[in-house]
């Protein structure tokens, strides 16, 4: 069964008449974050589909940390160059545990499935940081770019 993702919310920049390599993007992104020195947070690329299985693909970069992950795409966008973000937490394992060990799974899977403070805190904590650092590397391309500050779209 593939897994099962919840997409908790989306962002983009538009820069009009831009044109940057992705991946001159995607480095400058590391960077700050590794900078940050914050434990357990993994930045790789990653390739997924355009749409389909026989469709064009896409690099993204992904900033993991346990289940939760940004998914960054930075792109040319006909003479002008898109920055967007995705923030995803891997699905919730209690259906399937319980489906596979009955009521013990069910058990097991709901102790799992709470989370303590320190764990949400955490999670807020990761989802929060990288959130502004991805801001943050938007603005930077903007001042080095010459770019009046303007406001990111936010889609929830």
């Amino acid at each position: 069964m593939a897994s099962q993702t919840t997409v908790h919310s989306h962002q983009s920049q538009h820069f009009e008449d831009l044109q940057m390599s992705a991946r001159d993007f995607y480095a400058l992104l590391k960077r700050i974050i590794e900078e940050y020195k914050y434990p357990d947070v993994k930045c790789e690329p990653v390739t997924l589909s355009e749409s389909g299985l026989f469709s064009s693909k896409r690099e993204y970069l992904r900033i993991s940390k346990q289940r939760h992950h940004y998914y960054v795409c930075a792109c040319p966008f006909g003479k002008s160059f898109f920055i967007s973000w995705w923030l995803q937490e891997d699905a919730n394992t209690t259906a399937n545990i319980t489906r596979k060990f009955g009521w013990f799974g069910r058990v097991v899977a709901t102790r799992m499935e709470s989370k303590t403070y320190y764990e949400m805190d955490t999670e807020l904590m990761f989802t929060s940081s990288i959130n502004s650092i991805i801001k943050l590397a938007v603005e930077k391309v903007k001042a080095d770019k010459g770019y009046r500050k303007d406001v990111v779209i936010e889609n929830n």
